[in-house]
């Protein structure tokens, strides 16, 4: 269903101009890529504007459902740091949406709403997630892909987390993470996973480790959410560094973390 070859096209397309960071060619460079792609797939392209800068801007693409107050969106931001090509971070989260927007763009009418949705300003305080959310309904989920292509022997955790959790020792499995109120959903995606997975529900006490990615003004919000993450920089030595590259990646993995996602959103049973 989802083609670890197609993942690479993507995340080499994203990062062949270089970093996605405010008027650096690879920005807009990204955002024609990511609208040809969804175009091409017959999914027309909204554009978001969150501030009048070129970077500002989340582009959104839907297959409407059979109700209008009702949606799942499936989530990833296009921006990466200035030092790094951001092929981890984050071009492999958008090549899941574009992937799972292939996937399910010819499925029979939904019950709800399915949504793409490509975050800018992830790197500069969620600012492309928090103007999204002030505009979507409070029954909306959201399924967050950040960083899901890159595996290894090792693996670190938050010391945060110390007593909380049993960690995994090797870095071969996706991270789901949900606060209390998205536990539904984390079992949801977790149970449909064909790779290794750590689903962890966060203890109050231990929140702000994970308070990282667009899935947070989600939760602010009082919305249900999941991160879906490799763990960033406690497995990839190269999270916003120059060698954060389309060749370092594990591009079956990764097929197998939006497949889930797809099955999770078009199971009727969920």
């Amino acid at each position: 269903m989802i083609d670890a070859k197609r993942l690479r096209a993507h995340v080499e397309a994203l990062t062949a101009h270089g970093p996605r960071f405010e008027d650096q060619p690879g920005v807009a460079a990204a955002l024609r890529y990511i609208t040809d792609e969804l175009s091409g797939l017959g999914l027309p392209v909204r554009v978001e504007r969150y501030g009048s800068e070129l970077h500002e801007v989340n582009l959104v693409a839907e297959i409407q459902g059979g109700t209008s107050d009702d949606a799942v969106e499936l989530c990833a931001h296009w921006d990466s740091v200035e030092t790094t090509p951001g092929a981890d971070d984050n071009a492999s989260g958008v090549a899941g949406v574009l992937e799972a927007a292939r996937a399910l763009r010819d499925v029979e009418l939904p019950a709800r709403t399915i949504r793409f949705v490509l975050f800018g300003g992830e790197e500069k305080s969620f600012d492309g997630s928090r103007a999204h959310v002030a505009h979507i309904t409070p029954q909306t989920e959201a399924i967050v892909f950040e960083m899901i292509g890159y595996t290894s022997p090792v693996q670190r955790f938050p010391e945060e987390l110390a007593g909380f959790v049993d960690p995994p020792e090797r870095g071969d499995f996706i991270a789901v993470v949900a606060n209390e109120d998205s536990q539904g959903l984390l079992r949801r995606y977790a149970t449909r996973l064909e790779v290794p997975a750590f689903p962890l529900v966060l203890p109050p006490l231990a929140a702000e480790v994970a308070m990282r990615s667009d899935h947070v003004p989600y939760w602010e919000t009082g919305r249900r959410a999941l991160l879906v993450t490799d763990t960033a920089d406690y497995r990839n030595p190269q999270y916003h560094r120059p060698g954060d590259t389309a060749d370092t990646l594990n591009y079956a993995f990764a097929a197998g973390v939006v497949a889930a996602a797809v099955r999770t959103i078009t199971d009727r049973s969920a």
